[in-house]
Protein backbone atom coordinates (compact mmCIF):
# COMPACT_ATOMS: atom_id res chain seq x y z
CA UNK A 1 0.00 0.00 0.00
CA UNK A 2 2.93 1.92 -0.11
CA UNK A 3 2.54 2.83 -3.41
CA UNK A 4 -0.63 4.85 -2.88
CA UNK A 5 0.75 7.65 -0.84
CA UNK A 6 -1.33 10.33 -1.42
CA UNK A 7 0.91 13.26 -2.63
CA UNK A 8 0.07 16.89 -1.74
CA UNK A 9 1.77 20.24 -2.46
CA UNK A 10 -0.32 21.22 -5.58
CA UNK A 11 -2.03 24.41 -4.99
CA UNK A 12 -5.95 24.98 -5.59
CA UNK A 13 -7.21 27.67 -7.19
CA UNK A 14 -9.54 30.41 -5.35
CA UNK A 15 -12.62 31.09 -5.80
CA UNK A 16 -11.52 34.63 -6.98
CA UNK A 17 -9.03 32.59 -9.74
CA UNK A 18 -11.77 30.27 -11.57
CA UNK A 19 -15.19 29.45 -11.23
CA UNK A 20 -15.48 25.54 -10.86
CA UNK A 21 -17.58 24.24 -13.37
CA UNK A 22 -20.98 22.58 -12.46
CA UNK A 23 -21.56 24.74 -9.52
CA UNK A 24 -23.76 27.32 -11.42
CA UNK A 25 -26.19 24.19 -12.01
CA UNK A 26 -26.19 22.86 -7.98
CA UNK A 27 -29.19 23.85 -5.52
CA UNK A 28 -28.14 22.56 -2.43
CA UNK A 29 -24.95 24.17 -0.64
CA UNK A 30 -22.83 21.40 0.96
CA UNK A 31 -19.40 19.88 0.00
CA UNK A 32 -18.92 18.64 -2.76
CA UNK A 33 -15.84 16.59 -3.94
CA UNK A 34 -14.31 17.76 -7.29
CA UNK A 35 -11.44 16.95 -9.71
CA UNK A 36 -9.86 14.80 -12.52
CA UNK A 37 -9.80 12.18 -10.28
CA UNK A 38 -13.51 11.85 -9.78
CA UNK A 39 -13.92 10.86 -13.59
CA UNK A 40 -15.99 14.00 -14.29
CA UNK A 41 -14.99 17.64 -15.37
CA UNK A 42 -17.28 19.67 -13.50
CA UNK A 43 -19.09 19.46 -10.18
CA UNK A 44 -22.44 17.64 -10.03
CA UNK A 45 -24.94 16.68 -7.56
CA UNK A 46 -24.05 12.72 -6.66
CA UNK A 47 -20.56 14.52 -5.92
CA UNK A 48 -21.92 16.02 -2.71
CA UNK A 49 -20.81 14.40 0.44
CA UNK A 50 -23.14 13.33 2.80
CA UNK A 51 -23.41 14.80 6.68
CA UNK A 52 -21.51 13.15 8.92
CA UNK A 53 -22.29 10.16 11.52
CA UNK A 54 -19.97 9.50 15.05
CA UNK A 55 -19.75 5.63 15.38
CA UNK A 56 -19.22 6.76 19.33
CA UNK A 57 -22.87 7.34 20.58
CA UNK A 58 -24.33 6.55 16.93
CA UNK A 59 -25.33 10.17 15.85
CA UNK A 60 -25.33 12.85 13.33
CA UNK A 61 -22.01 15.18 13.81
CA UNK A 62 -21.66 18.93 13.20
CA UNK A 63 -19.31 19.72 11.34
CA UNK A 64 -18.20 16.48 9.67
CA UNK A 65 -19.05 15.18 6.25
CA UNK A 66 -18.28 11.83 4.28
CA UNK A 67 -18.33 10.65 1.46
CA UNK A 68 -17.42 6.79 -0.70
CA UNK A 69 -16.16 7.83 -4.36
CA UNK A 70 -14.06 5.91 -6.56
CA UNK A 71 -11.14 8.46 -7.46
CA UNK A 72 -8.42 7.76 -10.21
CA UNK A 73 -4.78 7.19 -9.15
CA UNK A 74 -2.72 10.28 -10.16
CA UNK A 75 -5.28 12.74 -11.09
CA UNK A 76 -5.91 15.67 -8.39
CA UNK A 77 -8.96 16.35 -6.50
CA UNK A 78 -10.08 18.61 -3.74
CA UNK A 79 -12.98 19.19 -1.51
CA UNK A 80 -14.66 22.72 -2.17
CA UNK A 81 -17.77 24.33 0.00
CA UNK A 82 -20.32 25.89 -1.98
CA UNK A 83 -23.20 28.25 -0.42
CA UNK A 84 -25.16 31.01 -1.78
CA UNK A 85 -22.90 31.30 -4.86
CA UNK A 86 -19.66 31.17 -3.56
CA UNK A 87 -17.12 28.63 -3.10
CA UNK A 88 -14.47 27.97 -0.84
CA UNK A 89 -11.18 25.54 -0.99
CA UNK A 90 -11.09 22.90 1.69
CA UNK A 91 -7.74 20.64 1.54
CA UNK A 92 -4.91 19.16 3.59
CA UNK A 93 -1.23 17.86 3.82
CA UNK A 94 -2.16 14.13 3.97
CA UNK A 95 0.47 11.67 5.32
CA UNK A 96 0.45 8.02 5.80
CA UNK A 97 -1.05 6.68 9.06
CA UNK A 98 -0.94 2.94 9.94
CA UNK A 99 -3.46 1.31 12.52
CA UNK A 100 -2.86 2.64 16.11
CA UNK A 101 -5.58 1.09 17.66
CA UNK A 102 -8.58 -2.03 17.87
CA UNK A 103 -11.16 -1.84 15.04
CA UNK A 104 -9.31 -0.11 12.54
CA UNK A 105 -8.24 -0.27 9.26
CA UNK A 106 -5.24 -2.75 8.70
CA UNK A 107 -3.64 -1.26 5.55
CA UNK A 108 -2.32 2.60 5.90
CA UNK A 109 -4.85 5.21 5.13
CA UNK A 110 -4.47 9.30 5.40
CA UNK A 111 -4.88 11.83 7.65
CA UNK A 112 -3.88 15.55 7.61
CA UNK A 113 -4.77 19.03 9.11
CA UNK A 114 -7.30 20.88 7.44
CA UNK A 115 -6.17 24.03 5.38
CA UNK A 116 -9.05 26.29 4.29
CA UNK A 117 -8.96 28.66 1.17
CA UNK A 118 -6.61 29.75 -1.22
CA UNK A 119 -3.72 27.74 -0.24
CA UNK A 120 -5.87 24.86 0.50
CA UNK A 121 -3.63 22.07 -1.33
CA UNK A 122 -5.35 19.47 -3.92
CA UNK A 123 -5.52 15.46 -2.91
CA UNK A 124 -4.39 13.51 -5.27
CA UNK A 125 -3.96 9.26 -4.51
CA UNK A 126 -1.44 6.52 -6.60
CA UNK A 127 -3.97 3.70 -7.79
CA UNK A 128 -7.51 4.06 -8.83
CA UNK A 129 -9.75 2.21 -5.82
CA UNK A 130 -12.93 3.06 -4.04
CA UNK A 131 -12.72 5.22 -1.01
CA UNK A 132 -14.00 7.05 2.03
CA UNK A 133 -13.29 10.58 2.82
CA UNK A 134 -13.66 12.19 5.93
CA UNK A 135 -13.91 15.72 6.53
CA UNK A 136 -14.10 17.08 10.09
CA UNK A 137 -13.95 20.73 10.66
CA UNK A 138 -14.09 20.08 14.42
CA UNK A 139 -16.88 22.43 15.33
CA UNK A 140 -17.34 21.07 18.69
CA UNK A 141 -13.36 21.75 19.17
CA UNK A 142 -12.93 18.26 20.58
CA UNK A 143 -10.61 17.47 18.31
CA UNK A 144 -7.17 18.03 18.31
CA UNK A 145 -7.28 19.63 15.18
CA UNK A 146 -9.58 19.85 12.19
CA UNK A 147 -9.03 16.87 9.26
CA UNK A 148 -9.30 15.52 6.24
CA UNK A 149 -8.96 11.37 6.04
CA UNK A 150 -8.81 9.25 2.99
CA UNK A 151 -9.17 5.58 3.18
CA UNK A 152 -9.25 3.04 0.61
CA UNK A 153 -12.48 1.05 0.95
CA UNK A 154 -11.59 -2.23 0.26
CA UNK A 155 -15.03 -4.00 1.11
CA UNK A 156 -15.47 -7.18 3.07
CA UNK A 157 -18.09 -9.39 5.14
CA UNK A 158 -17.84 -9.98 8.72
CA UNK A 159 -20.55 -12.45 10.48
CA UNK A 160 -22.05 -15.59 10.71
CA UNK A 161 -20.09 -16.90 7.41
CA UNK A 162 -16.28 -16.40 9.23
CA UNK A 163 -17.18 -15.97 12.75
CA UNK A 164 -17.05 -12.14 12.46
CA UNK A 165 -13.81 -12.39 11.51
CA UNK A 166 -12.87 -10.78 7.89
CA UNK A 167 -13.40 -11.92 4.35
CA UNK A 168 -12.50 -9.60 1.58
CA UNK A 169 -14.95 -9.84 -1.42
CA UNK A 170 -13.63 -9.96 -5.38
CA UNK A 171 -14.02 -6.75 -6.71
CA UNK A 172 -15.24 -5.52 -10.50
CA UNK A 173 -15.16 -1.93 -11.91
CA UNK A 174 -18.16 -2.05 -14.40
CA UNK A 175 -18.30 -0.49 -17.40
CA UNK A 176 -21.52 1.78 -16.32
CA UNK A 177 -19.48 2.95 -13.25
CA UNK A 178 -21.03 1.04 -10.49
CA UNK A 179 -18.33 -1.31 -8.16
CA UNK A 180 -19.69 -4.68 -7.68
CA UNK A 181 -17.86 -6.90 -4.56
CA UNK A 182 -18.91 -10.96 -4.76
CA UNK A 183 -18.54 -13.55 -1.81
CA UNK A 184 -19.60 -17.18 -2.82
CA UNK A 185 -20.53 -20.15 -0.86
CA UNK A 186 -21.28 -18.18 2.18
CA UNK A 187 -22.25 -20.49 4.82
CA UNK A 188 -24.96 -19.20 6.69
CA UNK A 189 -27.32 -20.53 9.51
CA UNK A 190 -30.94 -19.23 9.36
CA UNK A 191 -31.28 -15.98 10.55
CA UNK A 192 -27.83 -15.75 10.20
CA UNK A 193 -26.26 -12.18 10.28
CA UNK A 194 -23.47 -9.84 8.83
CA UNK A 195 -22.64 -6.87 7.83
CA UNK A 196 -20.66 -5.07 5.56
CA UNK A 197 -16.91 -3.54 6.86
CA UNK A 198 -13.85 -2.43 5.14
CA UNK A 199 -10.08 -3.36 5.17
CA UNK A 200 -10.88 -5.63 8.65
CA UNK A 201 -12.28 -2.34 10.38
CA UNK A 202 -15.26 -1.56 12.05
CA UNK A 203 -14.47 1.91 12.57
CA UNK A 204 -11.54 4.83 12.93
CA UNK A 205 -10.57 7.45 15.80
CA UNK A 206 -10.39 11.17 14.83
CA UNK A 207 -9.45 11.92 18.36
CA UNK A 208 -7.03 9.88 20.76
CA UNK A 209 -9.69 9.36 23.33
CA UNK A 210 -12.05 7.89 20.90
CA UNK A 211 -14.61 10.11 21.53
CA UNK A 212 -15.14 11.24 17.89
CA UNK A 213 -14.83 7.68 15.41
CA UNK A 214 -16.34 7.58 11.75
CA UNK A 215 -17.98 4.15 11.00
CA UNK A 216 -16.75 2.33 8.21
CA UNK A 217 -19.30 -0.48 8.34
CA UNK A 218 -23.02 -1.22 6.75
CA UNK A 219 -25.72 -2.68 8.24
CA UNK A 220 -29.02 -2.21 7.71
CA UNK A 221 -31.59 0.65 7.60
CA UNK A 222 -35.24 0.15 8.88
CA UNK A 223 -36.41 -0.05 5.71
CA UNK A 224 -34.43 -3.10 4.33
CA UNK A 225 -31.87 -0.78 2.58
CA UNK A 226 -28.17 -0.57 3.35
CA UNK A 227 -26.81 2.61 6.45
CA UNK A 228 -24.28 3.09 8.55
CA UNK A 229 -26.36 5.18 11.25
CA UNK A 230 -28.96 2.60 12.70
CA UNK A 231 -27.71 0.58 15.86
CA UNK A 232 -27.94 -3.04 16.37
CA UNK A 233 -27.85 -3.31 12.56
CA UNK A 234 -27.00 -6.60 11.38
CA UNK A 235 -28.18 -8.10 7.95
CA UNK A 236 -29.84 -11.05 7.94
CA UNK A 237 -30.44 -13.72 5.25
CA UNK A 238 -33.76 -15.37 6.26
CA UNK A 239 -35.35 -18.21 7.59
CA UNK A 240 -33.14 -21.01 5.51
CA UNK A 241 -29.94 -22.14 6.40
CA UNK A 242 -27.45 -22.71 3.16
CA UNK A 243 -24.58 -21.25 0.92
CA UNK A 244 -25.61 -17.88 -0.36
CA UNK A 245 -23.93 -15.68 -2.63
CA UNK A 246 -23.52 -12.22 -1.60
CA UNK A 247 -23.03 -8.90 -3.64
CA UNK A 248 -22.06 -5.41 -2.89
CA UNK A 249 -23.00 -2.84 -5.68
CA UNK A 250 -21.68 0.58 -5.08
CA UNK A 251 -22.86 3.64 -7.50
CA UNK A 252 -22.00 7.38 -7.16
CA UNK A 253 -24.71 9.11 -5.34
CA UNK A 254 -25.82 11.95 -3.25
CA UNK A 255 -27.70 11.62 0.07
CA UNK A 256 -26.62 9.76 3.38
CA UNK A 257 -23.74 6.90 2.77
CA UNK A 258 -26.04 4.01 2.55
CA UNK A 259 -27.91 5.41 -0.39
CA UNK A 260 -24.36 4.56 -2.70
CA UNK A 261 -24.81 0.74 -2.08
CA UNK A 262 -27.23 -2.03 -2.66
CA UNK A 263 -26.54 -5.83 -1.99
CA UNK A 264 -28.07 -9.12 -2.81
CA UNK A 265 -28.18 -12.31 -1.03
CA UNK A 266 -29.06 -15.56 -3.10
CA UNK A 267 -29.44 -18.73 -1.39
CA UNK A 268 -27.54 -21.24 -4.22
CA UNK A 269 -28.24 -24.39 -1.62
CA UNK A 270 -30.09 -25.08 1.31
CA UNK A 271 -28.55 -26.66 4.26
CA UNK A 272 -29.88 -29.68 5.77
CA UNK A 273 -28.72 -28.80 9.28
CA UNK A 274 -31.56 -28.48 11.54
CA UNK A 275 -33.13 -25.03 12.12
CA UNK A 276 -34.27 -25.73 15.51
CA UNK A 277 -33.54 -27.97 18.51
CA UNK A 278 -35.97 -29.71 20.99
CA UNK A 279 -35.70 -31.65 24.22
CA UNK A 280 -38.30 -33.93 26.22
CA UNK A 281 -38.86 -36.54 28.61
CA UNK A 282 -40.65 -37.37 31.45
CA UNK A 283 -39.40 -34.14 33.35
CA UNK A 284 -39.82 -32.27 29.90
CA UNK A 285 -43.20 -32.23 28.06
CA UNK A 286 -43.80 -35.88 29.41
CA UNK A 287 -42.70 -37.58 26.18
CA UNK A 288 -45.41 -35.88 24.39
CA UNK A 289 -44.24 -33.34 21.54
CA UNK A 290 -45.95 -29.88 21.27
CA UNK A 291 -46.48 -29.72 25.22
CA UNK A 292 -46.01 -27.61 27.59
CA UNK A 293 -42.68 -28.08 29.30
CA UNK A 294 -40.85 -28.96 25.94
CA UNK A 295 -37.44 -27.25 25.84
CA UNK A 296 -36.81 -25.28 22.90
CA UNK A 297 -32.86 -25.23 22.85
CA UNK A 298 -30.94 -22.15 22.03
CA UNK A 299 -29.05 -21.79 18.67
CA UNK A 300 -25.24 -20.93 18.69
CA UNK A 301 -24.57 -17.42 17.58
CA UNK A 302 -22.90 -17.84 13.93
CA UNK A 303 -22.41 -21.39 14.15
CA UNK A 304 -24.97 -23.60 11.81
CA UNK A 305 -26.74 -26.51 13.76
CA UNK A 306 -25.35 -26.41 17.22
CA UNK A 307 -27.62 -25.40 20.60
CA UNK A 308 -27.49 -25.03 23.79
CA UNK A 309 -29.46 -25.66 27.31
CA UNK A 310 -28.99 -25.51 30.64
CA UNK A 311 -31.55 -27.99 32.65
CA UNK A 312 -31.56 -30.00 36.08
CA UNK A 313 -31.43 -33.66 35.00
CA UNK A 314 -32.73 -36.72 37.52
CA UNK A 315 -30.59 -39.84 37.56
CA UNK A 316 -31.51 -42.46 34.94
CA UNK A 317 -34.67 -40.31 33.35
CA UNK A 318 -34.26 -40.33 30.20
CA UNK A 319 -33.92 -37.89 27.17
CA UNK A 320 -34.69 -37.35 23.48
CA UNK A 321 -34.32 -34.47 21.06
CA UNK A 322 -35.80 -33.53 17.56
CA UNK A 323 -35.32 -30.86 15.23
CA UNK A 324 -39.39 -30.64 14.73
CA UNK A 325 -41.79 -29.86 17.68
CA UNK A 326 -45.30 -31.42 16.41
CA UNK A 327 -47.74 -33.67 18.39
CA UNK A 328 -47.25 -37.54 17.85
CA UNK A 329 -44.19 -37.25 14.90
CA UNK A 330 -41.24 -38.80 16.29
CA UNK A 331 -39.86 -39.08 12.71
CA UNK A 332 -36.88 -36.48 13.33
CA UNK A 333 -36.09 -37.80 17.61
CA UNK A 334 -33.25 -39.29 18.71
CA UNK A 335 -31.38 -39.88 21.68
CA UNK A 336 -28.08 -39.84 20.95
CA UNK A 337 -25.54 -38.60 17.68
CA UNK A 338 -22.41 -40.61 16.24
CA UNK A 339 -20.19 -39.03 18.89
CA UNK A 340 -21.73 -38.72 22.70
CA UNK A 341 -19.75 -37.30 25.56
CA UNK A 342 -18.55 -40.34 28.13
CA UNK A 343 -20.84 -39.11 30.88
CA UNK A 344 -24.16 -40.81 28.68
CA UNK A 345 -25.78 -43.34 29.39
CA UNK A 346 -28.24 -44.77 27.02
CA UNK A 347 -31.09 -46.77 28.45
CA UNK A 348 -32.92 -50.05 26.50
CA UNK A 349 -34.82 -47.28 24.28
CA UNK A 350 -32.15 -45.90 23.65
CA UNK A 351 -32.97 -42.85 25.70
CA UNK A 352 -29.52 -40.26 26.64
CA UNK A 353 -29.50 -40.19 30.52
CA UNK A 354 -27.00 -39.38 33.24
CA UNK A 355 -25.81 -41.32 36.31
CA UNK A 356 -26.49 -38.24 38.79
CA UNK A 357 -28.96 -35.67 39.36
CA UNK A 358 -27.67 -32.30 38.73
CA UNK A 359 -27.85 -28.98 36.81
CA UNK A 360 -26.11 -29.93 33.15
CA UNK A 361 -24.77 -28.07 30.02
CA UNK A 362 -26.36 -29.97 27.03
CA UNK A 363 -25.19 -29.31 23.89
CA UNK A 364 -26.53 -30.49 20.36
CA UNK A 365 -24.09 -30.23 17.65
CA UNK A 366 -26.24 -31.50 14.34
CA UNK A 367 -23.13 -29.90 12.01
CA UNK A 368 -20.56 -32.63 13.62
CA UNK A 369 -23.20 -35.13 14.66
CA UNK A 370 -22.40 -34.59 18.77
CA UNK A 371 -24.38 -34.83 21.98
CA UNK A 372 -22.44 -33.65 24.98
CA UNK A 373 -23.63 -33.24 28.35
CA UNK A 374 -21.82 -32.10 30.98
CA UNK A 375 -22.15 -30.42 34.34
CA UNK A 376 -23.26 -26.76 34.36
CA UNK A 377 -20.65 -23.75 33.77
CA UNK A 378 -21.73 -20.65 33.81
CA UNK A 379 -18.95 -17.80 33.58
CA UNK A 380 -19.49 -13.69 33.97
CA UNK A 381 -17.18 -11.43 31.45
CA UNK A 382 -15.88 -8.13 30.82
CA UNK A 383 -15.29 -5.19 33.39
CA UNK A 384 -18.08 -6.22 36.25
CA UNK A 385 -16.25 -9.34 36.85
CA UNK A 386 -12.48 -8.10 36.74
CA UNK A 387 -11.57 -9.16 32.55
CA UNK A 388 -12.51 -10.11 29.68
CA UNK A 389 -10.65 -13.43 30.63
CA UNK A 390 -12.60 -16.52 29.18
CA UNK A 391 -13.31 -19.27 32.03
CA UNK A 392 -11.98 -16.85 34.97
CA UNK A 393 -14.95 -15.52 36.14
CA UNK A 394 -16.85 -19.19 37.12
CA UNK A 395 -20.53 -18.88 38.59
CA UNK A 396 -21.12 -21.66 42.01
CA UNK A 397 -23.73 -23.61 41.33
CA UNK A 398 -26.18 -23.64 44.43
CA UNK A 399 -28.34 -26.78 45.92
CA UNK A 400 -31.40 -25.50 44.76
CA UNK A 401 -30.63 -25.77 41.19
CA UNK A 402 -29.71 -21.60 40.59
CA UNK A 403 -26.24 -20.69 39.46
CA UNK A 404 -25.11 -17.35 41.50
CA UNK A 405 -21.90 -14.81 41.65
CA UNK A 406 -21.18 -11.96 43.52
CA UNK A 407 -20.65 -8.53 41.17
CA UNK A 408 -16.90 -7.67 41.49
CA UNK A 409 -17.35 -3.87 40.35
CA UNK A 410 -20.46 -1.47 39.38
CA UNK A 411 -21.12 -0.23 35.87
CA UNK A 412 -22.51 3.16 35.17
CA UNK A 413 -22.68 3.06 31.19
CA UNK A 414 -22.74 1.72 27.88
CA UNK A 415 -19.24 1.96 28.01
CA UNK A 416 -18.10 0.18 30.95
CA UNK A 417 -19.65 -2.81 29.21
CA UNK A 418 -22.59 -3.57 31.81
CA UNK A 419 -22.54 -7.38 33.00
CA UNK A 420 -22.39 -10.33 30.65
CA UNK A 421 -22.98 -13.46 30.66
CA UNK A 422 -22.35 -16.61 28.52
CA UNK A 423 -21.93 -20.32 28.86
CA UNK A 424 -18.72 -22.89 27.43
CA UNK A 425 -20.52 -24.27 24.48
CA UNK A 426 -18.58 -27.40 23.39
CA UNK A 427 -16.11 -27.28 21.20
CA UNK A 428 -16.51 -23.13 21.04
CA UNK A 429 -12.94 -21.51 20.54
CA UNK A 430 -13.11 -19.18 23.94
CA UNK A 431 -12.91 -15.81 21.84
CA UNK A 432 -16.47 -16.93 20.58
CA UNK A 433 -17.89 -16.79 24.30
CA UNK A 434 -19.99 -14.49 22.83
CA UNK A 435 -21.96 -17.43 20.12
CA UNK A 436 -23.76 -18.29 23.46
CA UNK A 437 -24.27 -15.11 25.56
CA UNK A 438 -27.56 -13.96 27.59
CA UNK A 439 -28.87 -11.82 30.10
CA UNK A 440 -31.24 -9.88 32.47
CA UNK A 441 -34.16 -8.06 31.62
CA UNK A 442 -37.24 -7.39 34.27
CA UNK A 443 -36.66 -10.93 36.13
CA UNK A 444 -35.61 -12.93 33.07
CA UNK A 445 -32.79 -14.77 31.50
CA UNK A 446 -32.92 -13.23 27.34
CA UNK A 447 -30.69 -15.13 25.34
CA UNK A 448 -28.78 -13.76 22.50
CA UNK A 449 -29.17 -16.79 20.32
CA UNK A 450 -28.56 -16.13 16.50
CA UNK A 451 -29.69 -12.55 17.38
CA UNK A 452 -28.35 -9.09 17.53
CA UNK A 453 -25.47 -8.07 20.46
CA UNK A 454 -28.24 -7.74 23.94
CA UNK A 455 -28.49 -4.02 25.30
CA UNK A 456 -26.19 -3.33 28.63
CA UNK A 457 -27.15 -4.17 31.76
CA UNK A 458 -25.59 -1.70 34.59
CA UNK A 459 -24.75 -3.54 38.23
CA UNK A 460 -23.82 -1.91 41.68
CA UNK A 461 -20.45 -3.39 42.83
CA UNK A 462 -21.37 -6.02 45.55
CA UNK A 463 -24.67 -7.30 43.82
CA UNK A 464 -25.42 -11.14 43.45
CA UNK A 465 -26.49 -12.21 40.29
CA UNK A 466 -28.90 -15.56 40.30
CA UNK A 467 -30.20 -17.48 37.34
CA UNK A 468 -32.53 -20.61 37.32
CA UNK A 469 -32.36 -21.71 33.68
CA UNK A 470 -35.23 -24.66 35.23
CA UNK A 471 -37.99 -22.13 34.91
CA UNK A 472 -35.85 -18.63 33.18
CA UNK A 473 -36.02 -16.24 35.90
CA UNK A 474 -33.38 -14.30 37.61
CA UNK A 475 -32.39 -11.39 39.86
CA UNK A 476 -29.75 -8.90 40.02
CA UNK A 477 -29.64 -7.62 43.83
Amino acid sequence: MGAMALMAGMVACGPDDNKVPGLEDITLDGFYVYGEATGYNEVKSDLMMSPGFNENGKTPRDGMHEKYIWLEGGKPFQLVYYAAGATENYGAALEETTVEYADEPLTPFFRGELVVGNDAPTLQVAESGLYHIVLDRNIANDLEYAQIIVVPAKWGVRGAMNGWGYTEGAMTKNDDGTVTWTWKDCDMAAGGQFKFAYCHAWKIRLDLSGNVKSEVSLGTDFEGGLSHMTADNNISVGEKAGLYDITLTYKLSDGELGESFTHTMVLTKESELPSNMYMTGSSFGNWTWGAEGIVELIPVHSEGGRFWAIRTLKANEGIKFSSINVKDDWSKAFGGLTTNSDNIVFDKDGNATVAETGLYLITVDAANSKLTIEPAKVYGMGPAFGNWDFGANLFTVNADGTVSTTVANGTTSDADNGIRMCVPVADMDGGNWWHAEFNVFDGKIVYRGGGNDLARVNVEAGQTVTLNFNDGTASIK
